[in-house]
């Protein structure tokens, strides 16, 4: 009896995985095809011209006291026309210096804790609202081709909105990511995972995507988006804890664009202790799970109502639900371990309650064999072969056995915080901030010594 409800046990656990293995393998291998076009030498499809878009700046800031000024001094270092951009500090709800700061160093801001308008959402995303309801969504519009939103703790190459201008005029995009660097690279190993992911998503997903015409990603700050499509959809009025996926998702169902920018880029700073890493990813991995289950049937309607960019719609599906490979992969070890178990009891008994369901399932695991080999393949292909090119070409050149471990460490803690976040997915009303500290950046994306890089 006992064995029996063991048997019936593992055959379910066997037939509800199986698809997961089935979805990992195909993930990855769609993530393995599209690195291909990583590997080529960045140019520019765009010249850069004159300036001529108008940029609203707005700098999300929360108990910022330790990097406003520091991060001001940088920003007016941009290399622009200033009478088309103004930069505008959104201090929510700070209980610190942020105000006085703001007032010393000259920057205009605009404080939430005033209250004139009510809270829309929460967090981030709540603040900026905020500030665009002050300004007025008229102004902003009649004034504005593009709002760029950044962080307090956020360094930018100089060049970051000449770049961004040139791309704009030549496309006319909804929205414009710029590449996104680490300001801390070196403080501590999470912080050198953090660095090296993003190294490498810079060029083997974002880079890559670019350049077969798929949407890019928004990655929360150094991005800039259309006045007049922010606006007119209501602006960062957002239900979760990752406006900026959610816009994402929707400015691809209205039709939009989303291009890379890998000339000009902002550079934040990276956790550098696993319990405050933990949190933030947690949040990311609420927020990422709320907007796939939110979005995947609109996304499927716009397959159905638009077929000619099929393929656009079917990236973004992957990649909102790729992002649980860590829950995936331990659901595998969950089911090799159970065809261990069954393997086990039908040599030793002979016999099995189940024997028909048992023998397809032990086929078909001979059918997932050689695709575990392979994905031990991709395994080694993306975090130590392509890594190490990210760090080669984008990144810092030393230490290249701490990046692979480093990114090796943060890859196994995403395991937990993907299973915490699915379990809270639902729950999308706290923000939790990440502090900074640094004032300074360590290193600067080679890329990004643009005068050689010539227009293609």
């Amino acid at each position: 009896m006992l064995r029996t409800i063991l048997e019936a046990i593992l055959v379910l656990i066997n037939v509800a995985i199986l698809p997961v293995a089935l979805w990992v393998f195909f993930c990855d291998y769609y993530n393995f095809i599209l690195s291909f076009w990583g590997f080529k030498k960045p140019k520019r499809d765009y010249e850069i011209i004159e300036d001529k878009t108008k940029f609203l700046i707005l700098v999300a800031a929360h108990n910022e006291e330790n990097v406003l000024e520091s991060s001001y001094d940088n920003w007016k270092k941009i290399d622009y026309n200033p009478d088309l951009y103004r930069i505008i500090v959104v201090n929510d709800n700070s209980t610190d210096t942020t105000k006085t700061i703001c007032e010393e160093i000259g920057v205009d801001h605009v404080n939430t804790i005033e209250g004139k308008f009510q809270r829309e959402g929460v967090g981030k995303p709540a603040g900026i609202q905020y500030a665009l309801r002050e300004l007025g969504f008229e102004y902003i519009m009649e004034n504005f081709d593009l709002v760029m939103v950044l962080d307090a703790d956020n360094h930018v190459d100089s060049n970051i909105l000449k770049e961004t201008n040139s791309q704009y005029q030549k496309y006319k995009p909804t929205a414009i990511q710029t590449y996104l660097g680490s300001k801390n690279p070196n403080s501590s190993i999470i912080a050198r995972g953090y660095a090296t992911v993003y190294w490498s998503i810079n060029r083997f997903f974002q880079l890559a995507k670019y350049r077969l015409g798929l949407f890019n990603a928004i990655g929360g700050t150094g991005f800039a988006v259309s006045s007049q499509w922010l606006l007119s959809s209501g602006g960062f009025k957002y239900k979760s804890l990752t406006e900026d996926l959610e816009m994402e998702i929707k400015i691809v169902q209205s039709g939009g664009s989303i291009l890379w920018n890998h000339f000009a880029g902002i550079y934040d700073e990276k956790p550098d202790e696993l319990k405050v890493s933990i949190r933030q990813r947690i949040r990311w991995s609420q927020g990422h799970w709320f907007v796939a289950f939110d979005n995947l049937k609109n996304l499927l309607v716009c397959i159905r109502k638009d077929k000619r960019n099929t393929i656009k719609y079917l990236d973004q599906i992957i990649y909102l639900f790729s992002m649980g490979r860590g829950i995936m992969v331990a659901l595998l070890l969950i089911q090799y371990w159970g065809f261990l178990i069954l393997s086990n009891i039908m040599l030793e008994t002979g016999s099995s309650s189940f024997p028909i369901l048992l023998l397809t399932l032990n086929f078909l695991v001979q059918i997932l064999v050689p695709i575990t080999i392979f994905r031990i393949f991709l395994c080694i292909y993306s975090y130590i072969f392509t890594t190490s090119f990210a760090i080669y070409i984008d990144g810092d050149k030393k230490n290249y056995a701490q990046s692979v471990l480093a990114i090796l460490y943060i890859g196994i803690t995403y395991m937990y915080t993907h299973v915490i976040g699915l379990i809270k997915w639902k729950q999308q009303g706290v923000w939790v901030k990440t502090p900074h500290k640094y004032t300074t950046k360590t290193t600067q994306h080679v890329q990004h010594d643009h005068q050689n890089i010539p227009f293609e």
